[in-house]
């Protein structure tokens, strides 16, 4: 079988300009298998989506391998095909600036995350996912695998209402099980300094394949724990909070939503990992 040869990051521009879709067509049903089978994924509530621009906010899980940002991507353009409404991730430099990591994620239309050019992908039609917690959410201790953990951060509210666009509030358990992580590193961060140059906000101590036992989130062989993704009905901020929201109802409102979603979507797992 021959080899697909990505071209340099360079050469691979990012957001709607860089989505591969013949790229994506040709190789997504054999990464949707892949999912399907090694995560048993299960994704639900597309129907929920409106035909128009909207920010779908997650939770994230999974560490530097974030296993439920691919399962959405590949997820949405299977349902909605790849020659439906593009879907642009907002995504860490660590992964855009990465070599060939970042050329398949720039393939999949992924874009260092950034307030401007997410109002420029909106702009263009396209819907934006974007992930408010971040590498702290992503490397939240194990015990706190099903909590949403947002760390207050409101720029996506912010976002959604300049851009006069819906939220839609996207929930998943299991990415959280694929690697362990013992410990919050949101200090440890701190004390490296990795918070003010590099703009990563947790060193936990974690246990992975093939690393073992390390300090940091790098990108690892997920265990084969079962994702459940369940997509939520759309929040209209406007609609609810008119010109001038109260920022902190508009956050609680929506992190509560979703808690209460991801709860009873995690109420569905009999052991950890096993599903």
């Amino acid at each position: 079988m021959a080899l697909v040869r990505l071209p340099s990051l360079h050469r691979v521009p990012d957001g709607i300009e860089g989505r591969d879709p013949e790229y994506i067509r040709r190789i997504l049903p054999r990464l949707w298998l892949a999912f399907e089978l090694y995560f048993r994924a299960e994704v639900d509530g597309f129907e929920h989506v409106p035909d128009e621009p909207v920010l779908f906010v997650g939770n994230h899980s999974g560490g530097a391998s974030v296993p439920d940002t691919w399962l959405f991507l590949l997820a949405y353009n299977t349902y909605f095909t790849v020659e439906g409404r593009p879907v642009i991730g907002l995504a860490h430099r660590v992964i855009t600036d990465t070599p060939l990591i970042g050329d398949l994620a720039r393939k999949f239309g992924m874009v260092k995350a950034g307030p401007h050019r997410a109002r420029e992908v909106l702009a263009q039609g396209a819907n934006v996912l974007v992930y408010p917690g971040g590498d702290v959410e992503a490397l939240r201790p194990t015990r706190d695998r099903n909590r949403i953990v947002f760390d207050g951060r409101m720029g996506f509210l912010k976002l959604a209402h300049d851009a006069g666009v819906k939220i839609v509030p996207v929930v998943a358990t299991g990415g959280q099980e694929t690697v362990l992580i013992l410990n919050d590193g949101r200090k440890t961060a701190q004390l490296l300094g990795f918070d003010r140059f590099l703009r990563i906000k947790s060193v936990p101590l974690t246990l992975s394949i093939p690393w073992g036992l390390l300090p940091g989130g790098l990108p690892h062989l997920p265990f084969p724990a079962k994702i459940r993704m369940q997509v939520l009905p759309p929040i209209d901020l406007q609609e609810r909070y008119g010109d001038e929201p109260d920022w902190d109802d508009a956050y609680d409102y929506v992190t509560s939503a979703m808690q209460v979603a991801l709860s009873s979507l995690a109420a569905r797992t009999i052991l950890p990992v096993l599903g």
